[in-house]
């Protein structure tokens, strides 16, 4: 896929104003062979402030393990549709795209585990706008080049 592949596709998703204010998901983790390998939910709170061009986003996942992973990103606007993001366990910061109904977000950062280690992963997130309260997320995980496994996610205003 390609972020050019949306161009025009509505309705057009404004990172900053879908992630503003208070935000429930729901997701799964599926391992590179198809097996699932958690499900999870997610709540964020998101604040943005128009004259910094920032969007402050605290997400906290809650595994069905009972484990949970805490995020807090500050994310610049840079231009008309590029985005710039950082957060603790991410290296050296995140870079974001719009177009159309489409948002694609691509990092490395070192994810917890229950035991309380914690692995890195390259991140390529690709978001889908359906509505004004909705919208899908898909992300490919890999290590060392090799994709290790997918997580879907819904979110909802």
């Amino acid at each position: 896929m390609d972020i050019d592949d949306f161009a025009g596709k509505t309705p057009e998703f404004i990172l900053e104003d879908f992630f503003s204010g208070t935000l429930w998901g729901w997701g799964v983790t599926l391992g590179r062979m198809g097996g699932l390998q958690n499900r999870f939910t997610i709540k964020a709170e998101g604040r943005w402030e128009p004259s910094a061009n920032t969007l402050s986003l605290k997400e906290v996942y809650t595994f069905d393990d009972g484990h949970q992973d805490f995020l807090t990103w500050t994310i610049i606007k840079r231009g008309e549709a590029e985005y710039e993001g950082r957060e603790t366990l991410i290296d050296g910061k995140a870079t974001g795209e719009q177009s159309g109904n489409a948002f694609r977000w691509q990092y490395t950062r070192e994810m917890p585990a229950a035991d309380g280690s914690k692995t890195k992963f390259g991140f390529d997130d690709w978001f889908f706008l359906h509505d004004s309260d909705h919208m899908t997320a898909h992300a490919s995980l890999t290590k060392l080049g090799v994709e290790f496994a997918t997580v879907n996610a819904f979110y909802e205003r």
